[in-house]
């Protein structure tokens, strides 16, 4: 009896601790050849999944999760980088070894690196240029080269300080009468450069409303995206300059009794500047939304007119060993996933053959289940489930009072 009781009570509750499962999916492009890939995530893709996109998956025809590494194209910090130039001549003679360049046609340089590679001895230099290399001229005469390590990753470098000049052709002569000549790996110079940021734009529809002192910009997408960067543009020629919010409007369900009630709330996630002597680009946090209002207030001003409104995500871009002939998918949307460790992100340095992208993201279709007999969102469900639990507690203490 007791047994029969537990048995129709895990019927009833079980069901509700079945886990989701992912929700969407998206093919990805066929593979040409076995090796590494890179593949583009779509907005749609990245903004129905986790914030964190911890619940991605990538699987094969068989069902089999694929390691990736996932690179999210945001700008980088400022490094001294090596810019090479065309190296024309790079040669070992009996006692010196002779290096020659062209100039870049957009600068005229007063300071050369000669990159090479590690070692401790000092070389006297000799530079000359020509605008035929036949004719050479005199530069700088021979001395003793500075050496050091420069840039990021470093590079052990000769510092050649040189006038400026308009020559289109260098050379450098170095002096190995005294000691073996050493390896020359380029020349150029170092120079400062910045990562910029990619940004993939999500599809949107918007419209203007304007009203008492400002302006709503009501922007809707068919799925949730990632809103992380905003263009515009406006047609007015007068300076501006105005302030504003992008507003969510988030559904707050509360149950009183048997009562459910669902309200809408509205709520500012990140507030912006825009003016005619800014750049016209917003920059936000990258919440998931499908739908959102630009609030941009005017005061006493006169409104806007926009012309044109674009939203991106930074460009997601993932990396993954494929196999030519396997067919593979793209899983998300399971908000009970953790968020996955692989080996392969600790040896993402290695260059994709080839980019693919992905088809539209589509729901995964839910097989049929035969659902228990009572719904266990039910009230009356839980008040049967209390009433087996009392009428067992009844039972067994009767059964006490009888082996008394």
């Amino acid at each position: 009896m007791m047994t029969i009781r537990f048995e129709l009570i895990l019927a009833l509750v079980g069901p509700v601790a079945l886990a989701q499962g992912p929700q969407w999916q998206a093919a990805v492009s066929p593979v040409k050849q076995s090796g590494l890939h890179a593949i583009v995530l779509s907005p749609e893709l990245v903004g129905l999944g986790h914030v964190g996109g911890r619940d991605l998956r990538l699987l094969d025809s068989a069902g089999q999760e694929m390691p990736y590494v996932l690179h999210v194209a945001k700008a980088g910090p400022v490094k001294m980088r090596f810019m090479a130039y065309p190296m024309l001549r790079n040669e070992a003679l009996p006692d010196r070894t002779e290096v020659e360049f062209e100039r870049p046609a957009d600068h005229q340089p007063d300071e050369l690196h000669l990159w090479i590679r590690p070692v401790e001895t000092r070389k006297k230099v000799r530079i000359t240029a020509s605008d035929d290399r036949l004719n050479w001229y005199m530069l700088k005469d021979e001395h003793v080269v500075a050496q050091g390590a420069r840039g990021d990753p470093p590079h052990q470098v000769l510092d050649l300080r040189i006038p400026r000049s308009d020559y289109r052709f260098y050379r450098i002569t170095l002096n190995d009468s005294l000691t073996p000549p050493m390896q020359i790996l380029g020349v150029g110079r170092f120079a400062k450069s910045a990562l910029a940021a990619r940004y993939t734009e999500a599809p949107v529809a918007w419209t203007q409303q304007d009203t008492a002192g400002r302006t709503l910009l009501h922007v809707r997408s068919a799925h949730q995206i990632p809103v992380e960067r905003i263009t515009y543009a406006v047609a007015d020629t007068l300076p501006y300059q105005r302030s504003g919010e992008l507003v969510v409007t988030r559904s707050i369900t509360t149950r009183k009794g048997r009562k459910e009630t669902t309200l809408d709330r509205s709520e500012a996630i990140d507030g912006f500047t825009m003016g005619s002597s800014l750049v016209r680009e917003m920059l936000f946090p990258g919440s998931h939304e499908d739908r959102f209002e630009l609030v941009v207030r005017n005061g006493d001003d006169r409104p806007l007119h926009f012309t044109d409104l674009r939203v991106y995500q930074f460009e997601r871009v993932l990396l993954a060993h494929l196999e030519m002939g396997m067919s593979y998918r793209f899983t998300t949307g399971d908000g009970n996933e953790r968020a996955p460790d692989y080996d392969l992100s600790r040896f993402d340095n290695a260059l994709p053959m080839d980019t693919l992208v992905h088809a539209a993201v589509t729901a995964i279709p839910k097989p049929a289940e035969n659902g228990p007999a009572f719904d266990p969102s039910h009230w009356w469900v839980w008040a049967l489930i209390v009433a087996l639990m009392v009428g067992m507690g009844w039972t067994a203490l009767r059964m006490l009072r009888r082996e008394h």
